[in-house]
């Protein structure tokens, strides 16, 4: 009958392409990671390698889940294994919530500006909960405040800053239907939010190794 509403059709919340974009960029994250295509880093079990780039180009793809299946195979193969999976979290959720203002930015130069400034930021955010892991779980580092001063002042963010923005902005600039925005999370501000209250109460709450 013409007064009844119709029932309403859910989407996915990943389509067929970009749980394959997840699956092919986690695939190739784990080849990276289990045939040691990194450069040696500064801790155990801390090295430049390539994950970042992996999941990046998944996250611009495919959504945050697209991010998260890639860095959840990596895990597998990873050094910390799967320790580190939801470290990368607090990245994805940045980029991702970031991405699609960027993507539209019709000026290209200043998108791919916007888009490094964005990962630097969202790299930043992510390296907090790193700096847990290491501290509190691991005890390489006294406190969180001596790790930070080695990274930031060190170069190590500058590294990574290179792994994780140079080619996806690449990809970003000359296969831009690729990485088109199509994709949908829920709540996704929210979660983002919640993501940075989590790693500031850490933060505060634990900011030393326990003696």
């Amino acid at each position: 009958m013409s007064g009844e509403s119709q029932p309403e059709i859910r989407k996915p919340l990943m389509t067929t392409r970009q749980i394959s974009v997840a699956a092919i960029f986690g695939a190739l994250a784990m080849a990276a990671t289990g045939l040691g295509l990194q450069l040696p880093g500064y801790l155990p079990g801390v090295n430049f390698n390539l994950v970042g780039t992996f999941l990046s180009i998944a996250t611009m793809a495919a959504g945050p889940l697209g991010g998260i299946i890639v860095t959840f195979l990596e895990s597998f193969v990873s050094p910390v294994g799967f320790y580190g999976w939801p470290l990368y979290w607090p990245h994805i959720f940045l980029l991702a919530l970031f991405y699609k203002r960027l993507y539209n930015i019709p000026n290209r130069g200043i998108r791919i500006a916007a888009y490094w400034g964005v990962t630097a930021v969202a790299l930043f955010f992510q390296y907090w909960a790193w700096f847990f892991l290491y501290v509190y779980v691991f005890r390489f580092f006294p406190n969180i405040w001596v790790l930070a001063a080695f990274n930031f002042l060190g170069g190590a963010y500058w590294v990574f800053l290179l792994i994780y923005a140079l080619i996806p902005s690449i990809v970003l600039a000359t296969f831009p239907d690729f990485v088109k925005p199509e994709w949908r999370f829920p709540y996704l501000p929210q979660v983002t939010i919640a993501t940075a209250i989590i790693i500031i109460i850490a933060i505060v709450l634990f900011p030393g190794a326990p003696s």
